[in-house]
């Protein structure tokens, strides 16, 4: 059987999907890897343990099929320095990163049609903030770097060898010209940034290099296959659930995908900037979508469960509890939109630890509906949204959201829809 791999370079865990040509899927798999927090507000994970989880959960997905391409997608934002050997120089710095937020104020210097022409406000969790804290923090290892890269972008070239980005996660860095689909070179000089690490931009769905005999002898498969550029997450979940679903500008859809972190997608023609600087735009692998990012979904959600000794399903189930009088949780577990510190409010001694895992679900809800609200406010409104992602298949945690947010819910097609839009990109690559 001929099937086509994807993989998805999460920011906690690896999933791998093996797709035949007509869209079945034939095998799954996935690994997780820790996220380093060696200081307060810092995000690190080392390369090398994505690479064992891309072992396993590719070994795990094979399935016995022949791979006939392999597609790539992940977590965006974050920055990898590598030097002229593709040594990976310092830990991954990751999007829920917050040490840039001093070097912000850098892009307060910028003319306002260079900030119109990046499609987003300037946030710490993206390259440029990244890179400007670098250069200024670790200026030998800014100095010795050959490369800045995405998180995909290094796992394509430890496949391959091949150094290279795509528009998807190129627009989210904050170092690129949305309107003009390239670097903002301005940009990049007047931050006092060198262009020289910015990556070459390639299709999404271009075959970006073949994979290697090494890699290909750890990840039991055949040498020569070819590897597609990628694109960052959102923009393979918005791939896969496009498929099924009328994802396009003015459609009335969005999609609502939640997993660390949690995301309102929004396929625009537009490239209206947010006066409040409360979403942003950035390249599909088609067009271009307006986002709103929460940082506090699956990561505090996930917290909530480790601290209460719950199972995933035993979480979500606690949905379909009523609300207790009077408590509340915060969700700023990781500080977001100058909001920090989180947690239970209003509890007494008649309040079970049930009604603690329901009051967490309905604080992560209320976030979300807060940055709907954000969504709504440029003048995009959905009338039907896309579920997908963590939790999205449990009825109990859909009907609470859909009853916060006040819009019908419609769970995803697919599970793992990242991972599906990665074999997505493999089968067009070889147009198939």
């Amino acid at each position: 059987m001929t099937a086509f791999l994807g993989l998805d370079l999460g920011t906690s865990q690896v999933k791998a999907m093996m797709c035949a040509s007509d869209g079945t899927i034939v095998g799954q798999g996935s690994a997780s890897y820790p996220v380093a927090t060696p200081r307060d507000g810092w995000a690190e994970s080392d390369p090398e343990l994505w690479w064992r989880a891309v072992r396993t959960a590719v070994r795990e997905a094979k399935a016995g099929a022949e791979v006939a391409a392999i597609g790539i997608a992940g977590q965006m934002h974050g920055v990898v320095l590598c030097n002229e050997r593709s040594v990976v120089l310092r830990p991954a710095i990751l999007w829920l990163d917050r040490r840039a937020s001093s070097e912000m104020k850098r892009y307060e210097l910028l003319t306002a049609a260079q900030v119109a022409s990046l499609g987003s406000a300037p946030w710490p969790g993206t390259a440029g903030p990244m890179l400007l804290w670098l250069s200024r923090h670790e200026p030998g290892t800014y100095r010795a770097a050959r490369w800045q890269l995405q998180p995909k972008d290094w796992l394509r070239l430890r496949l391959t060898g091949e150094v290279a980005t795509d528009p998807t996660d190129a627009s989210a860095t904050l170092l690129y010209d949305l309107p003009g689909d390239t670097w903002a070179l301005d940009v990049v000089e007047s931050l006092g940034l060198r262009p020289d690490l910015l990556a070459p931009i390639r299709g999404s769905g271009e075959v970006a290099g073949t994979l290697l005999a090494g890699p290909a002898a750890e990840l039991g498969l055949a040498p020569g296959i070819p590897v597609v550029t990628g694109c960052g997450d959102t923009a393979a979940s918005l791939l896969a659930a496009s498929r099924t679903h009328p994802l396009e500008a003015g459609s009335g859809w969005a999609l609502l995908t939640l997993g660390t972190g949690g995301q309102w997608i929004a396929p625009v023609d537009a490239l209206d900037p947010d006066p409040a600087g409360n979403t942003y735009l950035c390249r599909a692998v088609d067009g271009r979508y307006r986002l709103v990012g929460m940082q506090n979904v699956g990561v505090a959600l996930d917290w909530v469960r480790h601290m209460l000794g719950a199972s995933w399903d035993e979480l979500y189930a606690a949905a379909g509890r009523a609300a207790a009088a009077g408590l509340r949780f915060e969700p700023w577990l990781v500080s977001e939109r100058g909001r920090s510190g989180g947690g239970w409010t209003g509890a007494t001694l008649a309040h079970t630890r049930e009604d603690l895992l329901r009051a967490a679900l309905s604080g992560v809800a209320g976030l979300l509906r807060d940055r709907l609200d954000d969504l709504r406010a440029t003048g995009t409104a959905p009338r039907q949204v896309l579920l997908g992602g963590g939790g999205s298949g449990h009825p109990a945690w859909r009907a609470l959201l859909a009853e916060v947010l006040g819009v019908p819910l419609h769970p995803a097609p697919a599970p793992a829809l990242t991972a599906r839009g990665a074999t997505l990109l493999a089968a067009r690559a070889l147009a198939i």
